[in-house]
């Protein structure tokens, strides 16, 4: 085992949950701790990229909207000034 710095989280589950958790880990040979581990970096990382790609999005539609806006601007002049 690498010298990671570990901290420790405690999850409940439901009782049936956690008897699949036992059943996977037992069929995968796998520590619970471990098939945890790897969930939560999987579900963090996943999460972290759809925050990152909604960004990405707004950041795109933010400049698509300036390029409306200014587009539009001088068709608003053109009203504004006949009243």
């Amino acid at each position: 085992m690498s010298n990671k710095d570990f901290k420790v989280v405690e999850v409940q589950l439901e009782a049936d949950v956690y008897e699949q958790v036992q059943e996977y880990c037992a069929l995968e040979n796998l520590g619970e701790e471990e098939l945890v581990s790897c969930f939560m970096t999987r579900f963090v990382k996943e999460k972290l990229n759809i925050i990152d790609t909604l960004r990405k999005g707004y950041s795109e539609m933010a400049g698509i909207n300036l390029d409306i806006c200014n587009e539009f601007e001088a068709c608003e002049k053109e009203v504004f000034s006949q009243y």
